[in-house]
């Protein structure tokens, strides 16, 4: 009888807490939970990161780079999302709160192309704009690219962004030879360069090195680096 007496007590308490007065309760930060973005974004922004591929990781400490990722923002009814390119998934999305979750202030830059920042309409905010378009009707569900051929139906996430800045007729800078970035072959991180021993490229040269010298170091590629510095994009956060 004493238990159930008590679980009684119990149950009132509780009622009588979800009961108590509205003025003495904390009101929720509203303007904190629809918040989309940190910054004032816009279709077509590009969401530099890292911890989001191993491959993309691999290359970053190869070729001494910032970041490792980029996705694509669009807009959608439920809210911004990001489009990139997952190692295993190929071409997908996410929410954007998805995409930087767990990510502070500096963890993640953000970089908008400065020709759609001179023609973007506030009002148009829900209109996908090229790069989005691209990367949904074009990409969408392609799978990674761990070949790193440029037009080859496949994306790694560089790429995808760098093919979605063509479509709206923009050139973030010209792709750079593998030779140009890291040589010789022996300064490649172990996982990309384990990578690129089974590259068809590799098929039938007799080692790593003559692969290297033969083809590899002329393959031109695109990286989170060259398109920052292509003169193309402008920082908009942080």
């Amino acid at each position: 009888m004493a238990a159930v007496l008590a679980g009684i007590l119990t149950c009132a308490a509780s009622w009588a807490q979800d009961r108590a007065d509205p003025l003495t309760v904390p009101a929720p930060d509203y303007e904190a939970l629809m918040a989309e973005a940190a910054w004032d974004w816009r279709p077509g922004d590009l969401i530099f990161r890292n911890g989001v591929n191993d491959i993309d990781e691999a290359i970053r400490r190869s070729l001494d780079l910032r970041w490792a990722s980029v996705g694509i923002l669009r807009p959608s009814s439920g809210g911004p999302r990001v489009v990139f390119v997952d190692e295993s998934e190929g071409v997908k999305e996410e929410m954007l709160y998805e995409h930087v979750a767990g990510l502070s202030h500096g963890d993640y830059a953000v970089y908008r192309a400065r020709d759609l920042a001179a023609d973007y309409d506030p009002e148009e905010q829900m209109w996908p704009g090229p790069m989005a378009r691209f990367s949904l009707f074009i990409a969408y569900g392609q799978p990674f690219d761990d070949q790193f051929l440029l037009g080859d139906g496949r994306f790694y996430n560089a790429e995808l962004a760098y093919q979605g800045l063509l479509n709206a007729g923009i050139v973030a800078g010209p792709p750079v030879q593998l030779g140009r970035l890291v040589s010789p072959p022996g300064q490649l991180e172990p996982q990309f360069r384990s990578l690129l021993e089974g590259h068809r490229y590799c098929r039938y040269e007799l080692s790593f090195d003559d692969c290297w010298a033969n083809n590899l170091q002329g393959q031109a590629i695109v990286t989170t680096g060259s398109l920052i510095s292509s003169g193309a994009l402008e920082r908009v956060y942080p």
